[in-house]
């Protein structure tokens, strides 16, 4: 009887995540583990005494030299990557898809205008991004479920490499693509039926889709141009104002729409919120530059702002409350607002509002200038 496949499926015990596996042991090993174990005990016997030790080798090959039964065993793994319904998130622990023997590898890029003129640039090294393949003409990832799924690292810039060795592969045919990022080396969020886990603010996500895509050799590569989900402002002070002279921003505030939105993953779109958060945001300083990645947001209540700054060569700290007009009553996904502030004496006003390019941030969440 030859062995069958290996056979996995998820399991909760004792709060953990399982993977049942069913292993058979043919009669034929079982045979040969018994006759192994009687040498054994044949051996030790032997050195006391040498007329038992040769009742017991022939007994114990008699015995295992007849008929026996494949027996079934059944083990527990724990999973290296449960989703919270049990199931695995990504298959990297596994080497590969297994569907099929055509390799398909991806190269990253990410926009960073979202206007009709787009410019682009190469992922930057360590993000990670998810990705996932359902076959084609998926009407949505909610009711489907992926053929594939990878969690990948960019190695070097643009190019993505699959985490503990995964590789996607996959048969010919046609296939949808997703992929996700928070646009860092931190892990993506998870999806159960298409849908994210809970997301937060001051995270860039990001997310990519490619329709009907033709697999048709043993090597493909699929670029990826992920767009940003969340919104971001940015805000910049002017060095001189009416009787006033902005020597540094000491640290920022802002209110910031209140957390828990959540992604699909067939569109990309995060559900704008349509209130504040009960607490303020600290917002990323460079000189005299602001800014703050957040989740969208649409209402028709102004941000508020609050500034503590260094002034006029004062030794005390200067502190500015302020609203900020929402424009047009929307921070949408995808757009990077900056605004320009003017200080005159006690006051702050903001004669200048737009999209610009998306503001990369560091590892600190410090924004990184000139844009």
């Amino acid at each position: 009887m030859a062995q069958p496949d290996l056979d996995l499926s998820s399991k909760n015990r004792d709060g953990q995540k399982f993977f049942q596996k069913y292993v058979f042991y043919p009669c034929q090993k079982i045979r040969i583990f018994g006759f192994i174990h009687s040498i054994h005990y044949f051996t030790r016997a032997m050195k006391k005494n040498t007329i038992p030790a040769l009742a017991i080798l022939m007994a114990t090959s008699m015995f295992f030299m007849q008929g026996c039964r494949d027996i079934l065993v059944i083990e527990y793994v724990q999973c290296p990557v449960c989703q919270p319904d049990g199931s695995s998130d990504d298959q990297e622990n596994q080497g590969g898809s297994g569907l099929g023997n055509n390799l398909v590898s991806f190269h990253a890029s990410v926009e960073s205008l979202n206007l009709a003129t787009k410019s682009m640039s190469p992922i930057a090294a360590d993000t990670r991004v998810m990705i996932y393949a359902y076959h084609g003409s998926t009407d949505d990832a909610v009711s489907t479920s992926a053929v594939a799924r990878g969690s990948y690292t960019a190695k070097q810039t643009g190019t993505l490499t699959g985490d503990s060795g995964y590789k996607m592969l996959l048969t010919n045919g046609i296939f949808d693509f997703y992929a996700v990022s928070t646009n860092t080396s931190d892990s993506p969020p998870v999806f159960s039926n298409g849908i994210s886990s809970a997301l937060k603010n001051g995270v860039d996500y990001l997310w990519w889709n490619e329709d009907n895509y033709d697999v048709a050799g043993s090597q493909v590569t699929v670029p990826v141009v992920l767009n940003h989900s969340a919104t971001q402002i940015s805000i910049e002070l002017d060095t001189y104002g009416e009787g006033v002279y902005v020597q540094s921003i000491v640290s920022a505030t802002v209110t910031v729409p209140k957390p828990g939105a959540q992604m699909d993953l067939s569109t990309g779109v995060i559900p704008p919120a349509t209130e504040y958060d009960a607490a303020p945001a600290a917002m990323g300083v460079n000189g005299l530059k602001l800014q703050y990645t957040m989740l969208p947001l649409k209402t028709d209540q102004p941000m508020k702002l609050t500034l503590n700054l260094m002034l006029n060569g004062e030794p005390d700290v200067k502190k500015y409350e302020v609203d900020i007009p929402v424009p047009d009553g929307e921070l949408a996904a995808g757009n990077s607002y900056k605004f320009r502030a003017v200080i005159d004496g006690d006051n702050v006003t903001f004669p200048q509002v737009g999209v610009s390019d998306w503001v990369d941030v560091d590892e600190t969440g410090k924004p990184l200038y000139p844009h």
